[in-house]
């Protein structure tokens, strides 16, 4: 599926998109620089119920938010050099009632992308991206 979306129509596009009936979840975003990875992964916890203010977690790599019985990762690969690096840190992935936002999935090797949702965001221009997803 691709959709182009704006900020306008951010809230609307996560609100099709993820079904939190089927957990565990791990969603990996691609994108250059500027895309809109962590404006999406904004929408996407602010749908699950978190309050919080969210933010880039680049320098933390991870930031966790709690919604009821929800635990939800917000990951930035962007400073790590490979996968296994991200697997040393021996977080809970996969585990019940968990949610994994991972952006910069391209250090991820093919195989397990294909346990994941990807979204692949394009700049169309200012103010428009697409969303390519593949499940």
């Amino acid at each position: 599926m691709i959709r182009e979306v704006t900020l306008e129509t951010i809230e609307e596009f996560v609100k099709a998109t993820f079904d939190i009936d089927k957990l565990p979840k791990v969603v990996g975003l691609s994108g250059e620089l500027g895309a809109g990875k962590t404006t999406l992964i904004k929408s996407i916890i602010k749908f699950l119920g978190c309050d919080e203010i969210v933010t880039s977690p680049t320098f933390n790599i991870v930031k966790q938010y709690k919604v009821n019985n929800l635990d939800i990762y917000h990951v930035d690969l962007y400073r790590m050099n490979s996968w296994n690096e991200f697997l040393d840190l021996d977080l809970p992935i996969y585990t019940d009632n968990s949610i994994f936002l991972i952006e910069w999935i391209n250090i991820v090797p093919e195989k397990f992308l294909k346990e994941m949702m990807i979204i692949e965001i394009e700049i169309v221009n200012d103010i428009k991206r697409k969303m390519k997803i593949n499940v």
